[in-house]
C-alpha cells in the first residue's frame, strides 16, 4: 500500500493520504510506525518535483484566461511583486520550495501523532457499536410505541363509545326515575295523608301528592299514560277525596272557634295563614269544597264583628256627653227669648259656648290615638263628645278591616302567586276581594250609617258637623297610607250625609240672620252686638277647622255668612241715630269680631275683609271729628289744592289765595287747637272708652285719638305747604304759624294719657 515512486502523477499529499489510511486501516506496532515513516521522508525527498507533467492541452480551455490573469495580478501579494520588479519565475518557485518545506513539516508532525490518532480510531469504532447497539435499542423502543399508540387509539375510541352509551343511560335514568317518582304513590305518602296530625309538616305531603296528581292528569290529558301511571290513578283519587275530608273537617274547626267568646280574632287568622295552602289545595281539587269554607267564614266572621260592634258602639253611645248645640241655636236667635225669667243667664253662657270652638279641634292632632277601651272609660264613668265617639269607632273599624282584607287577599287566593301578576287577574282579584269583604261588614257599616243618622237628626252644631268631616278625611288619608281601599265606599257614603246636614245647619244660622230685629238696638248705643260675639266665635270655629284644608265649599259658604252678618250690622247702625254713631256702632262690632281673630292669631278670608272695612269707617269717624272741628281749615286745604292742581295740570299761574281766610283760619288755629284737641279727646272717650254700660268696646280710644291728631297735623302741613306754593315771599301771620313738634308733642302726651 505504500507509494511507488515510480507512479506517475501522484504528489506528496496523495502519499499522506494514502499513508493515513493505512494506519487507520490495519494497527501497526511502533516499529512498524517508525519503518514507514522512514519509508515515506525517503520516497518524499526521492520525488522530482519539477519533472513535466504529460497534460493533455486539448481539453483545456483558455478562453477565460485573460480574466484570470487580470484577478491574479490584481491579488495583494502578486501586484507588491510586480510592483517591486521580483522575477515571478523565481519568485514562484521560491513559494513553491516554502510549501514544500511546509508540506514536509506537516507530514512529521502528523506521523509524530499517529499514535494519538490511532487511540482516538480505537475510541471512536467502540463509540460507534455502543451508538449502534443504542440504535437498535431505540428501535425496538420505536416499535413498542407504536404499538402502544395504536392501543390507546383503540381505548380512546372505546372510551368515546362507552361516554356516549352512558350520557344516553343518564338522559334515559333521569326521564324514567322523574317519570317513576312523578308516578308513584308511595305508601309512606298515603299512610301520611291518612292518618298524620294536620300541623305544618301535613303540608309537604299535599304538596307532593298535588304534584303527583297534576302530572298524571297531564299524561291522561297528552294521551301518554303507561301502564304504572293507569295503576297509580285510582290510588291517587282515593287520597285526594281522603286529604279534601281532613282539610274540610279542619278548617271548618278552625272557622268555629272564631265564634267563642272572648276570642282573639287576629291570633286565630294569623294560625289559618299558616295553614293556607290547605285552602288553595281545596280551591285546586274540590272547588266546591273550597267555596263551602269560604262561605262559612264570611258568615261565621260577619256575625261576629256584627255583635263586636254593635256592643261597642252601644256602650259608647251611654257614655256620650250632652249634646252643646240644641235645636234653635242659632246665631240670630234673641237672647231675651232664650229661657225665662231666671234662665236668661245661663243661656246666654249657653249659646257662647254653642258658637265656640274652644279646644275641640285637639280631635284632629291626636286622630292617630288608640280606639277607647270601654270598660276601663265605664268604670271611671267617663264622659265623650260624640266626635270622640266617632273618631274611636271608626279607628276600631278602619284597624279591623285593614287586617281583614290583607287576609282575605292571602288566604282566600283564587290562584297562586305567579299566575295572578297580569293587571286582568289582579283587577279580577281586587273584584272578588271587594266582594268578600263587603259581604263581611255590610251589617257592621249599616250600624255605623244608622247611629250617624240618629246623631245628625239631634245635630245643630255646625262645628261638630266640621269636625267630623275633618275626622273622615283624615281616616281617609291613613287608609290610603296603608294602600287599602276597603272602606272608600264606606267613606263616602259617611260624607255624603255629613255635608247635606253641615248645609241645612249653615243655612239656618244665615235664615236667623235675617230675623234679628232691630229693636234690639237701642239709640244711641254704640256697645257690640250680641251677633258680634257670636259671629266672631263661629266664623273662627270655621275658619280654624278649615285652616290647612281650604275648603271651597266652607269659604263659600262663609262668605255669604259673613256678608249676611256685615249687611245685618248696617241695618242695625242706621237705628243707632246720625251718620257718626253709625260708624262708631260699626267700628265697635267690627274690632270685636277681629279682635277674636288676632287672639287666635288667625288669618283667613273672613279677617282680612273685616280689617278692610274696619280701616275704612276709622277714616270716616276721623274725618267727621276733624270736620266738626276743624272744618274751615279742611275746606280751605282741600279747596285750595284744588286750585292749585287745576293750574299746574292746565300749565297755568299759580292762582292768589284768599290771605285773609288764610290769616283767619292760622290765627284761629293757633288760638284754639289745644282745646278743640281736648273736645275730641272726651268724644272719642265717649264713643270707644271702656264703661260698665258698654263693657265690650275694645277698640282702644287711644288709638282712635292718635290717628286724628296724626290726621290734623297733616292737614296742618298741607296748609303751610299750599301758602308756601303761592306765595314766593311767605306772608306775614305764617310768624302765627304753631310748630309742628309742639303740635307732635302734645299728641304724645295724649297718647300717654
Amino acid at each position: 500500500y505504500l507509494w511507488d515512486p515510480g507512479t506517475d502523477g501522484l504528489t506528496a499529499t496523495d502519499v499522506t493520504m494514502a499513508a493515513t489510511q493505512q494506519a487507520a486501516l490495519a494497527p501497526l506496532s511502533l516499529n512498524e510506525l517508525a519503518a514507514q515513516e522512514a519509508a515515506v521522508s525517503s520516497a518524499v525527498l526521492g520525488m522530482d518535483l519539477g519533472a513535466e507533467l504529460d497534460i493533455n492541452m486539448e481539453e483545456i480551455d483558455f478562453s477565460e484566461v485573460d480574466d484570470d490573469l487580470k484577478k491574479f495580478q490584481e491579488e495583494g501579494i502578486v501586484k507588491d511583486a510586480l510592483q517591486r520588479g521580483v522575477d515571478l519565475g523565481s519568485y514562484a518557485r521560491q513559494i513553491e520550495d516554502s510549501l514544500k518545506h511546509t508540506e514536509l513539516a506537516s507530514l512529521k508532525d502528523y506521523l509524530h501523532e499517529s499514535k494519538d490518532i490511532a487511540g482516538l480510531h480505537e475510541e471512536i469504532k467502540s463509540c460507534d457499536s455502543v451508538l449502534e447497539r443504542m440504535e437498535h435499542m431505540l428501535t425496538r423502543f420505536q416499535q413498542d410505541l407504536g404499538a402502544i399508540s395504536s392501543e390507546i387509539k383503540h381505548l380512546q375510541d372505546k372510551s368515546m363509545s362507552m361516554r356516549v352509551k352512558l350520557k344516553n343511560r343518564k338522559l334515559v335514568y333521569k326521564d324514567l326515575d322523574e317519570h317513576i317518582k312523578a308516578v308513584f304513590v308511595s305508601p309512606e305518602l298515603v299512610r301520611c295523608v291518612y292518618e298524620s296530625e294536620i300541623k305544618e309538616g301535613y303540608i309537604h305531603h299535599l304538596v307532593d301528592l298535588d304534584v303527583k296528581i297534576k302530572y298524571l292528569d297531564q299524561l291522561k290529558l297528552g294521551r301518554k299514560l303507561d301502564k304504572a301511571a293507569q295503576d297509580m290513578i285510582p290510588l291517587c283519587r282515593r287520597t285526594k277525596v281522603k286529604a279534601v275530608s281532613r282539610i274540610r273537617q279542619f278548617l271548618l274547626q278552625r272557622i268555629y272557634q272564631l265564634k267563642k267568646p272572648q276570642t282573639n280574632i287576629q291570633i286565630n287568622q294569623n294560625l289559618l295563614l299558616r295553614f293556607k295552602y290547605l285552602y288553595f289545595f281545596l280551591r285546586t281539587h274540590a272547588p266546591s269544597t273550597a267555596d263551602e269554607i269560604r262561605n262559612q267564614y264570611i258568615d261565621t266572621v260577619r256575625k261576629v264583628y256584627t255583635s263586636h260592634f254593635k256592643q261597642y258602639l252601644t256602650g259608647l253611645m251611654k257614655l256620650q256627653a250632652p249634646l252643646v248645640a240644641k235645636k234653635g241655636d242659632v246665631i240670630g236667635l234673641d237672647e231675651s227669648k232664650t229661657g225665662g225669667m231666671f234662665s236668661l243667664r245661663k243661656s246666654s253662657l249657653h249659646l257662647q259656648r254653642v258658637f265656640t270652638l274652644g279646644n275641640r279641634d285637639t280631635i284632629l292632632a291626636n286622630i292617630d290615638k288608640p280606639p277607647i277601651i270601654y270598660h276601663s272609660a265605664a268604670k271611671r264613668q267617663t264622659q265623650f263628645p260624640y266626635n270622640e265617639i266617632f273618631r274611636a269607632t271608626h279607628r276600631l273599624l278602619m284597624d279591623t278591616a285593614t287586617t281583614e282584607s290583607a287576609f282575605l287577599s292571602e288566604f282566600f287566593q283564587e290562584v297562586d302567586g305567579e299566575n295572578g301578576k297580569s293587571p286582568e287577574q289582579k283587577k279580577a282579584n281586587l273584584r272578588r276581594e271587594m266582594k268578600h269583604f263587603e259581604a263581611i261588614f255590610s251589617k257592621t257599616t249599616a250600624l255605623f250609617i244608622e247611629n250617624l243618622e240618629a246623631y245628625l237628626m239631634k245635630c245643630h252644631d255646625c262645628l261638630e258637623l266640621l269636625i267630623l268631616l275633618r275626622v273622615v278625611l283624615l281616616h281617609q288619608q291613613m287608609m290610603r297610607q296603608r294602600l287599602t281601599r276597603c272602606l272608600d265606599s264606606f267613606f263616602d257614603r259617611i260624607n255624603m250625609m255629613l255635608w247635606p246636614r253641615f248645609k241645612v245647619v249653615l243655612d239656618s244660622h244665615f235664615a236667623s240672620i235675617r230675623t234679628v230685629r232691630l229693636s234690639s238696638v237701642s239709640r244711641g248705643s254704640f256697645g257690640v252686638h250680641y251677633m258680634s260675639r257670636r259671629f266672631a266665635e263661629f266664623s273662627a270655629g270655621i275658619d280654624t277647622l278649615n285652616k290647612t284644608y281650604n275648603d271651597a265649599i266652607v269659604v263659600s259658604n262663609m262668605g255669604r255668612l259673613r256678608q249676611a252678618v256685615l249687611d245685618l250690622f248696617k241695618r242695625l247702625s242706621k237705628r243707632v241715630g246720625g251718620e257718626r254713631p253709625a260708624t262708631v256702632f260699626l267700628i265697635n262690632n267690627l274690632d270685636a269680631i277681629l279682635k277674636v281673630y288676632d287672639d287666635r292669631n288667625l288669618i283667613s278670608e273672613t279677617s282680612k275683609d273685616i280689617k278692610d272695612r274696619l280701616h275704612d269707617y276709622v277714616g270716616q269717624y276721623v274725618e267727621m271729628e276733624l270736620m266738626e272741628k276743624f272744618s274751615k281749615l279742611i275746606n280751605f286745604v282741600r279747596s285750595a289744592e284744588k286750585k292749585v292742581a287745576s293750574a299746574i295740570e292746565r300749565k297755568q299761574k299759580i292762582p292768589i289765595l284768599d290771605l285773609e281766610s288764610a290769616a283767619e283760619i292760622v290765627r284761629s288755629f293757633s288760638k284754639d287747637w289745644q282745646r278743640k284737641v281736648g273736645q275730641i279727646d272726651s268724644h272719642v272717650s265717649s264713643h270707644f272708652g271702656t264703661s260698665k254700660d258698654n263693657p265690650d268696646t275694645v277698640y282702644h280710644a287711644s288709638e282712635i285719638l292718635k290717628q286724628i291728631l296724626i290726621q290734623l297735623v297733616l292737614y296742618y302741613q298741607r296748609l303751610q305747604d299750599v301758602i308756601r306754593k303761592c306765595y314766593r315771599r311767605p306772608p306775614s301771620f305764617m310768624k302765627e304759624l304753631v310748630p309742628i313738634p309742639t303740635i307732635m308733642h302734645e299728641i304724645k302726651k295724649f297718647g300717654t294719657k
